[in-house]
């Protein structure tokens, strides 16, 4: 019926704008065409179905349903843009659907290429499972879930192939073969759920079943349940998948619930779907917690101002530098840092109490003098330049009474001053 038809209808028009081109698809009920909008100048691939009886309450039905396929939007389903009934042959319409044209393969053949390793089976697996979380929330079910209605894009390179379920709900849309004279149910034989089998009312589980059925045949590349319709579902009511040993526990958790005949029991979709991409994280790359960066504090020095009139303290804390140090030469400073040598000197010094020790202390002291002499010679320097700035910022210049000082520094003050008078 359908299989005759393709070739004859090539380059015709569908719908008034659907230019038909090659077969990319066929079925026993529809064959699915790369078309070319001719309205909005872009590839499309539209799917044709089998003439239909002319019974007008059924069409108004199949359009009613289109139009509620047509506004989905999930990134893991395949676009539907339009939907129609071709009429050319009045006594034979057709219905026909017209959606995202996806450059990739599909799951079935990915499965006869070559095995599907876990890793990029739970990206597919997630995809999927999130997109049938998506419209079972709005109350519809796919029906048909099975390799061949799952595609495989690839939208950057070196990224994993991202998976697109099509012919949604194309069952609710063409009631076809029926597996009991009193079902009404459409479905691949194969990954049919135990009530699609018996005709028992559906529910989001029954795509859950055949997700569990796919996700299986991936792992062994073979059919869970072959046969006929009747052979393909009396097996799966007398017994359960069969799940290989060599598959990890998680896995065989996972399909083994999916899978289960009482639909109950079966998990949602959005329960497979965070199962999957759990299953997707290595626990031996998982990050640990970051330690916080910890502030270090050095300990304070406490500034103990030095007096004139009396000696330098003899501690000093850890690290700093005492003025007596700076005071005294080189080679006994550097003489302080080592402790082999340090206690017999001083016993030396306490012995020799004499002219070797007195002269030692009024060495030091003087010293000490000349270097307070110096710091406050150059602190009456610092005070002049200041207090010249601020006479020459000034329009009237004043005289400024200076305290009398005598002796070595009252001299380098009266010569300081002339340097700087204008």
């Amino acid at each position: 019926m359908v299989a005759d038809s393709p070739s004859s209808i090539r380059n015709e028009v569908v719908g008034g704008r659907y230019r038909l081109g090659e077969v990319i698809g066929r079925g026993g009920m529809s064959s699915v065409y790369c078309a070319s909008d001719e309205n909005l100048g872009r590839d499309v691939a539209l799917k044709l179905f089998a003439p239909q009886a002319p019974d007008a309450d059924e069409l108004k039905r199949q359009e009613a349903e289109i139009q509620l396929l047509a506004t989905l939007n999930h990134p893991s389903l395949v676009t539907l843009f339009d939907a129609g009934i071709d009429r050319r042959i009045p006594d034979e319409p057709r219905p026909f659907l017209t959606m995202e044209l996806v450059d990739g393969q599909d799951l079935r053949t990915r499965i006869r290429l070559s095995p599907v390793p876990l890793d990029e089976l739970a990206v597919i697996g997630a995809g999927i499972a999130d997109a049938l979380a998506y419209v079972h929330g709005l109350g519809i079910i796919h029906r048909d879930v099975k390799p061949a209605n799952i595609l495989l894009v690839q939208l950057r390179p070196g990224e994993p192939l991202r998976p697109k379920l099509t012919d949604f709900g194309i069952a609710r849309i063409v009631d076809g073969t029926r597996l009991t004279a009193a079902g009404t149910m459409v479905g691949t034989a194969a990954y049919l759920s135990p009530e699609q089998a018996m005709g028992s009312p559906l529910s989001p589980a029954t795509d859950i079943y055949s997700l569990g059925l796919v996700l299986l045949e991936c792992i062994k590349r073979t059919v869970e349940y072959p046969g006929n319709a009747v052979e393909s579902a009396v097996a799966r009511l007398h017994r359960a998948p069969e799940i290989p040993d060599d598959v990890p526990a998680e896995w065989a958790d996972l399909i083994r619930s999916m899978t289960a005949i009482e639909p109950l029991k079966r998990p949602s979709a959005g329960d497979v779907e965070i199962a999957l991409r759990q299953a997707l994280v290595s626990p031996v790359s998982t990050p640990g917690e970051l330690q916080p960066e910890t502030t270090r504090v050095l300990p304070a020095m406490p500034f103990r101002p030095p007096s004139i009139a009396s000696d330098p303290p003899s501690s000093v804390p850890s690290g700093g530098t005492s003025l007596r140090q700076l005071a005294l030469p080189a080679e006994k400073t550097a003489g302080s840092r080592r402790p082999d040598k340090g206690p017999a000197r001083s016993r030396v010094r306490r012995k020799g109490k004499g002219r070797r020790n007195g002269r030692g202390n009024g060495r030091r002291r003087s010293n000490r003098i000349w270097l307070w002499t110096v710091l406050a010679v150059l602190t009456a320097l610092a005070g002049m330049a200041a207090l010249t700035a601020s006479l020459s910022r000034s329009s009237t210049p004043d005289v400024v009474p200076y305290p009398t000082v005598t002796g070595t520094l009252g001299d380098h003050l009266k010569e300081l001053q002339k340097s700087v008078q204008p």
